[in-house]
């Protein structure tokens, strides 16, 4: 075998996940090849380092139900700590947009009074005038009083 596919199975031989004949390939490499027994002793090394022996004093950390345990905290704090939601400005403004407009256009057509209704033609008045009574005249009689006043007056 070559160096590089020694190095790639030297750690399923560690794990024991390798076949016989694989491994029988991979020792026999290592014993001639010092570059790869180095990586071998190195990795088995670090292997060791890393499983669980029987002095350690945690118990924490090696009882099969860590994880599940250590998942399930996380949950429940997760679940716990409740974050306030954002109010929702992208729903919220299109929709008083929408309700004002509706409003306004419901005024203008509804509501709103018509201007017929508001601006009433009147006819000039002179407060406590004597000519009050030529307004109550007939068009016909108006423009003879206007005569009789202009022969008058000589306009």
């Amino acid at each position: 075998m070559k160096c590089v596919d020694v190095q790639e199975n030297i750690i399923y031989m560690l794990l024991d996940e390798i076949s016989v004949e694989d491994r029988n390939a991979v020792l026999e490499h290592i014993r001639g090849c010092p570059i790869c027994r180095e990586e071998y002793t190195f990795l088995d090394q670090c292997l060791q380092l890393c499983s669980p022996s029987a002095e350690e004093t945690c118990t924490c950390q090696f009882k099969e139900t860590y994880w599940d345990e250590f998942v399930f905290s996380i949950h429940e704090k997760i679940i716990h700590e409740k974050f306030e939601k954002k109010f929702p400005y992208r729903v919220f403004i299109p929709i008083v947009a929408s309700a004002l407009m509706a409003f306004g256009i419901g005024y203008f057509l509804f509501i709103r009074p018509k201007p017929q209704v508001t601006a009433q033609k009147e006819t000039p008045r002179l407060e406590g005038g004597q000519y009050e009574e030529v307004y109550e005249l007939t068009p016909e009689e108006q423009e003879e009083f206007i005569r009789i006043i202009n022969q008058r007056y000589g306009q």
